[in-house]
């Protein structure tokens, strides 16, 4: 079967494939080539899949539809690692990067909520 991981920017799987394991709302569960073709709805966590080797990735919510021999699975996020240890390296950098950029974030709503309030008592009633 063909499985198509496809992200709303672009798709970065177009590949055959003899096993998927999925992380589903209702728990893990595989699709092999002689599954019946359904719809699936994704929660957060890691995605094996079984080609010439196993590839891994971390996603972060999504649909998977399997059409007669073709498997398209959209995600938000789709971090890939050749190892569960990998992955797991990398899924932390990238948490540590998106921390960073919410702190920054934060830092400047505070600033500009605390500069709206000033204003505002500075407006004479």
């Amino acid at each position: 079967m063909r499985l198509k991981l496809i992200l709303p920017y672009k798709t970065i799987l177009d590949k055959e494939v003899k096993k998927i394991t999925a992380p589903g709302s209702n728990g893990e569960f595989q699709i092999l080539p002689k599954h019946i073709d359904g719809t699936w709805t994704l929660t957060s966590g890691i995605l094996t899949v079984l080609a010439d080797k196993k590839l891994y990735y971390a996603i972060n919510e999504g649909v998977v539809v399997k059409q007669e021999d073709i498997v398209y699975l959209s995600t938000f996020q789709a971090i890939s690692g050749d190892s569960l240890k990998e992955l797991t390296q990398t899924v932390k950098e990238n948490l540590q990067i998106l921390d960073e950029r919410e702190k920054k974030a934060r830092e400047i709503l505070i600033r500009l909520e605390a500069d709206t309030i000033k204003k505002f008592m500075e407006i004479d009633l």
